[in-house]
């Protein structure tokens, strides 16, 4: 289950790593010969996974470029394009004005930001060789790239690793020129040919080169493999191969034109070099000396790499100076920090401590201490707030296959019965948005004008439980229905995840608006570790979660498509299925928006979800620090993100 970050953080074990080391470990490639390695590599067959094993692509490129004609896409160097962008910017105030607002509606929050968006310059000097104490509320599960699910496995790779293609702050995929020089497509967006820099190197001094990324995508492919990476695979598919020609030339061969293709190759990549002989050998990438130490000191080619990492407590990167010197030379725009502490504190209280004190340079902060602990003159000391709407929500999922929920009536009653004003206003406090569907009304994809917001609606809601076949037939005050010749009484679970007192009163709410409608609905919280693999396995009857935002809608055919890895509730419409099939082919962007405005019109009559809020970011950054702006997916996960952050020289 993807996330709402910040609101209802996947923290997913990590005990296999430890156990491992207490139980013991398999040496790993080290031990053999180079002839024994080369045999285990060929046992292994890493062209196994490979999804059109009768796919030849051109043998030279030369008679790839003698059969296509090439159109350029958009390479950006993130820093050196932001600083080009901002050269004509006035910012409405100066950072230290900024500094004084204790904001109180959304214009404050603006002003704040346009004028925290600034670089370093004479007049707004940065720290040279500052750190960055950044916060995050759940470990790190692993540093092998390939392997990421949590928030801090993003954050960590972002910061660390190597990747072809990204995004701007408005959701658009470029080329991160930091690592490749060209990127040009094809006519129809079928084969796509990327030259990557030459002067690129791992932290072990090995050059970066095309290989790295042929390798990569078949290890995440593999069938032996690719369970263990939960994150990554779906976003290659379609993808017929990707080969590399040479050092510094890959390309990548679409199964079928779509606008979607640009967007496959925004995943790490890991050194072919070290992994290939290391994953034949320990195929669970887990249990030998090198997964262990990678666990500890990764190989990495981004700009930072890891010197410390004290689990559930901290990770210490340090600026690479590998990675933007080479021979004497500057290549690339040095790294704002110096050092970039990541903060590992899962207790929101101690969190918030911990900023108030100036122990954090960042951290995001709860709705429900937005207006108190957060809003006082202590706080506002060495610290300031912002906000940003994202497009992450937070929804209510109906099992579609249990007896309750298989009828779209009654889940629309469900939508019907809630108070959103006790939820929103009350709980929330106004921070967050009610929210209508799966798409933020501000997206592109969204359908304009903007659908309604479900209401408080008892009477609509018992008209339509009724015609479901949901009456008190027995007069005991709780609703039943005749199902396979047996009475079922209207009661169920409702799950949340434990330590979201957000979550935790949502939860009590709900239950005691479908209370009013004879419907037992009981609150329960599980670990999120415990409440995925009950959403995986479809053990649930409603569990309270959220998705977090993506840049395409094509995305969530993993959530509503039947059948999909990621369809939970087990919704199911053939229109749906249709709809996202014809949106992942239409390259007209105004066309497919119609194909997805079609989509959102539908979930909103089946309601498989109750959509409850869009999440609003909120923030708390040290007064120091400058820089940081906001995309539809928050602070970080573009570019430049937390690379155009920054502090300022103290007072």
């Amino acid at each position: 289950m993807t996330v709402v970050r910040g609101a209802l953080g996947i923290h997913l074990f990590f005990s296999l790593l430890m156990l491992t080391a207490l139980v013991g470990c398999t040496s790993g490639a080290s031990d053999l010969s180079p002839e024994e390695l080369k045999q285990a590599i060929e046992e292994f067959n890493f062209d196994e996974g490979l999804p059109f094993p009768d796919f030849t692509p051109p043998a030279t490129l030369e008679e790839l470029d003698s059969a296509n004609k090439w159109s350029d896409k958009t390479v950006v160097d993130p820093l050196p394009h932001l600083d080009e962008e901002l050269k004509d910017f006035k910012p409405p105030m100066t950072p230290a004005e900024a500094c004084e607002i204790r904001p109180k509606d959304d214009a404050d929050y603006k002003k704040i930001l346009q004028s925290m968006r600034i670089q370093p310059s004479k007049e707004n000097p940065a720290e040279q060789d500052a750190s960055w104490v950044h916060h995050e509320n759940g470990d790190v599960n692993s540093l092998n790239p390939l392997r990421m699910s949590s928030v801090g496995d993003f954050f960590y790779v972002y910061i660390c690793g190597v990747s072809a293609t990204t995004s701007t702050i408005d959701l658009e995929s470029v080329g991160d020129g930091r690592f490749i020089k060209t990127w040009e497509g094809n006519e129809d967006n079928t084969i796509q040919k990327v030259v990557i820099r030459d002067d690129l190197t791992w932290s072990d001094g090995t050059p970066i080169t095309a290989y790295d990324w042929e390798f990569t995508y078949k290890v995440l492919l593999h069938p032996k493999l690719s369970v263990m990476f939960p994150a990554l695979p779906s976003s290659l598919d379609k993808v017929k191969l990707i080969k590399a020609y040479d050092d510094h030339t890959f390309v990548i061969f679409h199964e079928m034109s779509s606008p979607v293709n640009d967007m496959k190759l925004e995943f790490p990549i890991v050194p072919k070099h070290l992994y290939e002989s290391a994953i034949a050998v320990d195929p669970t990438l887990t249990d030998s000396d090198f997964f262990l130490e990678q666990e500890i000191h990764p190989t990495v080619g981004g700009p930072y790499e890891v010197t410390q990492r004290d689990r559930n407590q901290r990770i210490v990167l340090k600026r690479r100076e590998s990675f933007y010197m080479k021979d004497g030379k500057q290549i690339q725009a040095k790294p704002h920090f110096a050092e970039i502490r990541m903060e590992i504190i899962e207790n929101p209280n101690q969190a918030l401590l911990a900023m108030t004190a100036g122990k954090l340079d960042d951290s995001q902060i709860s709705a429900t201490k937005w207006d108190t602990e957060a809003n006082t003159a202590e706080f506002y000391e060495k610290n300031i707030k912002v906000k940003h709407i994202a497009w992450s929500e937070g929804h209510i999922a109906w099992n579609t296959e249990t007896p309750y929920f298989n009828d779209s009536r009654t889940r629309r009653a469900m939508s019907h019965a809630i108070d959103y004003d006790a939820i929103i206003n009350g709980i929330m406090k106004g921070i967050h948005e009610q929210a209508n569907g799966p798409f933020h009304p501000s997206a592109w994809f969204a359908p304009q004008p903007s659908l309604p917001m479900y209401d408080t609606d008892l009477a609509k809601s018992r008209e339509l439980l009724t015609e479901a076949g949901w009456t008190d037939s027995d007069s005991d005050g709780i609703l039943d229905k005749e199902i396979d010749g047996k009475k079922v009484a209207f009661s169920f679970q409702l799950m949340h995840p434990a330590g979201s007192p957000v979550s935790e009163q949502i939860a009590r709410q709900v239950s005691n608006d479908l209370g009013k409608l004879g419907i037992k609905a009981e609150p329960r919280q599980f670990e999120w570790t415990v409440l995925q693999d009950k959403a995986r396995s479809h053990n649930f009857d409603a569990l309270m979660a959220g998705w977090g935002a993506g840049g395409d809608p094509f995305s969530t055919d993993n959530i509503y498509g039947t059948g999909a890895p990621r369809n939970y509730g087990q919704y199911s419409n053939p229109e749906v299925d249709k709809l996202y099939k014809l949106g992942l082919a239409e390259l007209d962007r105004e066309k497919r928006a119609k194909h997805y405005h079609d989509i959102a019109k539908i979930l909103y009559e089946d309601q498989p979800y109750t959509w409850l809020y869009y999440r609003a970011d909120l923030y708390g950054f040290n007064k120091r620090m400058r820089g940081y702006q906001f995309s539809p997916t928050g602070p970080w996960f573009y570019e430049p993100g937390a690379f155009s952050v920054w502090k300022a020289q103290s007072e």
